[in-house]
């Protein structure tokens, strides 16, 4: 269902997380449907090739492959000055990842990358990229989050703490920008059919929750109408779970959850 965002928007959208899950839908979505062109970005570089090659050929839009690292401190800095001649239209801020366990169990080195990619990655990116949205009247800022980030998730605590500033983030964004011509919004899903479960070390199958494409099309129809959206009813009530009983009750709950689906030996 075409929107007009490239109308709407401008004619280029650039999406982090490109090659695979959510990131795959949102770019495939915005090049098939609204024929933007797509800067997509990933560490996979063979896989946003084939990519590319693919949306020329079946949508007949132009993409430019820009593979990056937002695990480096510097990586989003270098996929910007790589996208500084561009006027990016719409940004997708889809780049991020888990990592389930005990907090102590956990690699230092592993915990500290997902901030970067979680929350560093974004607010370099959205710095670099939004003035020039502001300076033309127009434009979209998409933050994806997690219903994670809505309460305590022991065994992922630092990845619910990190979906947490995103979501603080992204409203913040949407509340400055009101006004100027920029929408911005922030995405919570719940469980995905992607790589999530695999990559955070979760023991749940890749045929496990919500088709990516469904949270997708939850996300464009909210984008100028509200700051926030969770896709699902199910994830909307996870999300608010904090409003209906104590914060510690929540988080206990929330662990025997995740336990199930963590390694006995990262319990």
């Amino acid at each position: 269902m075409a929107r007009g965002y490239r109308g709407k928007y401008g004619e280029w959208a650039l999406v982090t997380g490109a090659s695979a899950g959510i990131g795959l839908e949102f770019a495939k979505a915005l090049a098939r449907d609204e024929k933007m062109s797509i800067v997509l970005t990933a560490r996979r570089e063979d896989r946003l090739r084939k990519l590319a090659e693919e949306f020329k050929r079946d949508y007949g839009v132009e993409s430019r492959v820009v593979a990056a690292d937002l695990a480096d401190p510097a990586g989003a800095g270098k996929l910007a000055d790589a996208v500084a001649d561009i006027p990016i239209g719409m940004l997708v801020n889809n780049a991020g990842f888990g990592y389930a366990g005990r907090f102590d169990k956990l690699e230092t080195g592993r915990l500290a990358a997902m901030v970067i990619v979680n929350c560093l990655a974004p607010v370099v990116l959205t710095s670099r990229i939004l003035p020039g949205m502001v300076k033309r009247g127009k434009g979209a800022v998409i933050v994806v989050g997690s219903v994670a980030g809505r309460q305590p998730l022991p065994l992922h605590c630092v990845y619910s703490a990190t979906k947490g500033f995103d979501l603080l983030f992204g409203e913040g964004l949407w509340g400055e920008l009101r006004g100027t011509g920029v929408d911005a919004i922030v995405l919570e899903p719940g469980a995905t059919k992607t790589e999530f479960q695999a990559v955070s070390g979760e023991t749940v199958g890749l045929d496990h929750g919500e088709p990516a494409e469904n949270v997708v099309r939850v996300t464009f129809e909210a984008l100028g109408r509200r700051p926030s959206v969770v896709s699902g009813w199910g994830n909307y009530i996870l999300a608010n779970a904090t409003r209906l009983v104590p914060r510690s009750t929540a988080a206990l709950i929330a662990k025997r959850v995740v336990q199930g689906n963590t390694p006995p030996e990262l319990r």
